[in-house]
């Protein structure tokens, strides 16, 4: 690894319908009920077209830009994600070919893979750059390895955001079925003079992992995105090492977490 592969950590953004907030879920602060995403933060217009998925990517963008004080008209941002938008899709694909409708060009506009990265850059006026991807439950660490890419060549904060809607039951078995979960990094430029302090990371790289993800219930491990979680979890622990970014379904990329401290 070279020093250009490090990046600082500026902030963080979570949304899971029982923990909505990365302060809920530092405390353990379960809701009362699970909660769906509301996207407050998209305009009406926006609010009102947009996937659960798009606005539960929405809600953990906002913490996270906020936390890292991102201007939004400007920044980076990379969304993640396997599968997308494959709620929308598949009900176009029965409205085709077994109802025999047209659909409307606006729900297939929405169907799109870079639908939630083009809804957030629109409400935000963002004149920086946006990017989808999608990798599986190599999503995270393509996602890490895309934004540190572009601090590289932009030298300006990244927002990396990963999420995946509830399992579609006509694609997934439900011993392998996942509850919604969107997590946000962004990813900063480090500066000479601050090499050593806050939080660092290196990589994606294939590695020998030191850390391990905490136990978590089934319906959130199971998630391609968990990665990112299990990357936020290792930050709020605050102990330097090798972390996997796919709980072994994965091609096996890790992440270093640096700290001043050891």
């Amino acid at each position: 690894m070279t020093s250009s592969m490090e990046v600082g950590v500026a902030g963080v953004g979570l949304f899971m319908p029982d923990f909505p907030t990365v302060a809920d879920w530092h405390a353990r602060r379960r809701s009362n009920e699970p909660q769906l995403p509301t996207g407050s933060r998209l305009d009406r217009r926006a609010r009102g077209r947009s996937s659960v998925l798009t606005k539960a990517l929405a809600e953990a963008y906002f913490e996270a830009a906020d936390a890292a004080g991102v201007e939004l008209g400007e920044g980076s941002a990379v969304f993640g994600s396997a599968l997308g938008e494959v709620g929308t899709m598949l009900g176009l694909l029965n409205q085709m070919w077994r109802e025999r409708e047209e659909p409307s060009p606006m729900a297939f506009a929405l169907s799109v893979h870079n639908a939630a990265s083009g809804v957030v850059s629109i409400a935000t006026k963002n004149r920086g750059f946006t990017t989808s991807l999608g990798a599986d439950h190599d999503t995270p660490a393509m996602a890490l390895m895309e934004a540190i890419g572009l601090i590289a060549e932009r030298g300006e904060p990244v927002v990396v955001v990963c999420g995946e809607e509830p399992t579609p039951t006509a694609l997934v078995p439900d011993d392998e079925a996942w509850e919604l979960a969107a997590m946000a990094v962004v990813l900063a430029p480090l500066r000479d003079d601050e090499r050593g302090s806050d939080v660092r990371l290196r990589g994606p790289f294939k590695g020998a992992p030191t850390l391990a993800g905490p136990e978590l219930p089934p319906m959130v491990a199971r998630n391609p995105q968990v990665g990112l979680l299990d990357l936020i979890c290792a930050i709020e622990a605050g102990k330097s090492g090798i972390l996997a970014l796919d709980r072994g379904r994965g091609a096996g990329w890790c992440m270093e977490v640096l700290f001043a401290h050891g």
